[in-house]
């Protein structure tokens, strides 16, 4: 049966880094080895990616949801005004429908309110 031996990198790849690739530009850019005091684990970086998108998904969505609620706000505010405009205008129709209002209305016109009530026309066959 074959011995599992595990095998030490070679001198010479341990210390190259590679020049291309995302991993150098993000290296060249935020310079991980001073922040984290060495080399940045490259699996750790799908997971960090994950909760940067997750987080980014939060906030859009709590912006979504707050200007949601300020439309909602708005629509409340002119659904207010609306009802008090009709509130209003339903009662003058009101006040301008009665007897009194009208034959103030018609009296420039010379027209005036009949003071004998009407009678009833019976016919015979």
């Amino acid at each position: 049966m074959a011995k599992n031996v595990s095998r030490a990198p070679k001198a010479s790849q341990s210390t190259n880094r590679p020049s291309k690739g995302i991993f150098a530009f993000f290296d060249k850019i935020f310079n991980m080895d001073r922040i984290l005091g060495g080399e940045f684990p490259a699996s750790q970086l799908r997971y960090v990616l994950w909760v940067s998108a997750l987080i980014v998904i939060y906030i859009v969505s709590s912006l979504n949801a707050e200007s949601l609620i300020h439309k909602i706000d708005k629509a409340k505010f002119a659904l207010e005004e609306k009802r008090a405009d009709y509130t209003t205008q339903k009662a003058d129709f009101m006040k301008a429908g009665k007897q009194s209002e009208i034959i103030k209305k018609v009296e420039p016109m010379g027209l005036e309110e009949n003071k004998v009530p009407p009678t009833k026309i019976v016919v015979e066959e």
